[in-house]
């Protein structure tokens, strides 16, 4: 059975593999702290972002306002298109493939994640498993596999019949992950 600590290395390896950043956050405030610099780094006019109970705490709009960009609001179809950076969460990564694993059946967290050229993700610590068969197991333990499961392996990609790779054209080009650990966490 592998450590925290070896999950995560592992993650890393295979995420910077296919153009993930990765991050680890020793807490709420630590977490804070890089997504502002991602903002600000970005230079970030406009940010979409997935409301769910875990951003909610970690009190990413006030974050959003303090490096002078607006937040996302009214049609998410037709405003998130707009946006500079996509911040959600997801509940899962696999350290084997440096995935994360996302319950995408709300339409937002999908566009949020999808549309802009940039897409911050925010992962618990404790969602970090070994395995895609442990991910699975994960959601089958709840009972029912959500209707749609996002699965994220780095920026978009696609290549022509020439095999001339090409980033960002159906998706975010840019996407960065930071671990959030919260108490029992550590590496």
């Amino acid at each position: 059975m592998s450590t925290l600590k070896q999950l995560y290395e592992e993650f890393v390896e295979r995420a910077r593999a296919v153009g993930t950043e990765v991050h680890w956050a020793r807490g709420r405030e630590e977490a804070r702290q890089l997504v502002g610099q991602v903002i600000k780094e970005l230079k970030a006019t406009k940010v979409a972002l997935a409301e769910n109970p875990f951003l909610e705490a970690l009190g990413l709009k006030k974050v959003v306002r303090e490096c002078g960009a607006e937040l996302t609001s009214g049609n998410p179809r037709e405003q998130v298109a707009q946006a500079d950076l996509g911040i959600s969460s997801f509940t899962l990564a696999v350290a084997e493939t440096g995935t994360i694993v996302q319950d995408a059946t709300d339409i937002s967290a999908r566009l949020v994640s999808m549309l802009p050229p940039c897409h911050l993700a925010l992962v618990p610590a404790g969602g970090l498993v070994a395995t895609l068969r442990e991910a699975i197991a994960f959601w089958a333990r709840r009972g029912e596999i959500p209707g749609y499961l996002a699965f994220v392996s780095g920026p978009s990609r696609t290549a022509d019949i020439e095999r001339v790779l090409t980033i960002g054209v159906h998706g975010p080009a840019r996407v960065v992950v930071i671990f959030v650990e919260e108490g029992d966490g550590e590496l």
